[in-house]
């Protein structure tokens, strides 16, 4: 994925607000490319905003229009954030401006990258990589408190694009169990997709659909581990054994001691014990309603 004039508004807005200092250190998850061609007045306002700033700065008029239009058209974007006074660095699996070769499905940040970076962005990398956990954790590690996370991904639709999508939901839990500050969310829809053979062939009715974009920028308030979010929603019944407890039913085969059990899970505590907070009234109110729902949809039927 390209980084555009939305990008671009989207940092120089993070800076107004003082939420991203000048000088700032960026992480670029996938090493991405400038596409602003077309809006070069965007490029010229962001780069003049940070000469404002700070006087090592170009201004955009020192640029000829030769410089500003080799930018705009699919320079890499690490190259402008450096000539704007950033300190930059990419992760990915092939070699690119300040990039280090990194495998975010197996790789772990080292000490050189742990807690070191202001700004980590995920312009449309992760919906690659199948080790969806280990990623998020990563951007966790990555971040520096106070620092920001910013992702630019696919909501839905993209169905010849990457392996997966996200839901607002995803992004809600994952602030609630690392205690992220939630800066902005922002959703898009992108022009009419022609449904590929393989859809229409099997099943979906439609000649075209939609490419859904979401963002949410995510603040580090702490240097607490990270926790993984834990979805609640399609259960009441949450058998706290599965974590701490030798049980007949796991499929692991732990026994009472064993090593397995005393690994922390990984989990956000206050998520895990979400039914701790409930009342009893509500949990039987709860379950009196599903019932209802159940004999209604019975007698309907």
């Amino acid at each position: 994925m390209a980084a555009g004039a939305k990008t671009l508004s989207r940092i120089l807005d993070l800076h107004v607000r003082q939420l991203l200092p000048s000088g700032a250190s960026v992480l670029e998850l996938g090493a991405q490319v400038l596409s602003t061609r077309g809006e070069e007045d965007s490029l010229r306002r962001f780069i003049d905003h940070f000469a404002g700033q700070d006087s090592r700065v170009r201004p955009a008029a020192s640029y000829s229009d030769g410089e500003l239009a080799r930018f705009a058209n699919k320079a890499p974007f690490g190259e402008l954030l450096v000539a704007i006074g950033f300190e930059y660095k990419a992760l990915d699996i092939f070699d690119a401006f300040n990039t280090f070769l990194f495998d975010l499905n197996i790789h772990q940040p080292s000490d050189l990258l742990r807690n070191n970076f202001d700004l980590v962005t995920n312009f449309g990398t992760t919906e690659h990589i199948i080790n969806q956990y280990l990623a998020m954790k990563s951007i966790h590690d990555f971040t520096k408190v106070d620092g920001l996370i910013y992702h630019d991904l696919p909501m839905s639709g993209y169905h010849q694009h990457g392996y997966f999508s996200y839901n607002p939901l995803f992004f809600e839990h994952l602030a609630q169990a690392n205690d992220y500050e939630i800066v902005m969310q922002h959703y898009s829809k992108g022009g009419a997709v022609a449904a590929p053979p393989v859809m229409s062939e099997n099943g979906f009715p439609d000649t075209s659909y939609y490419d859904f974009g979401i963002e949410f920028i995510l603040r580090k308030t702490s240097d607490a581990p990270f926790r993984m979010p834990l979805d609640l929603s399609v259960t009441l019944n949450v058998n706290n054994a599965v974590w701490t407890e030798a049980d007949p039913n796991r499929a692991d085969g732990a026994t009472a001691g064993s090593p397995a059990l005393a690994v922390d899970s990984g989990y956000s505590s206050p998520q895990a014990r979400a039914l701790d907070r409930v009342s009893g009234w509500d949990l039987q109110r709860e379950l009196l309603s599903r019932y209802r729902k159940r004999v209604l949809r019975w007698l309907g039927d």
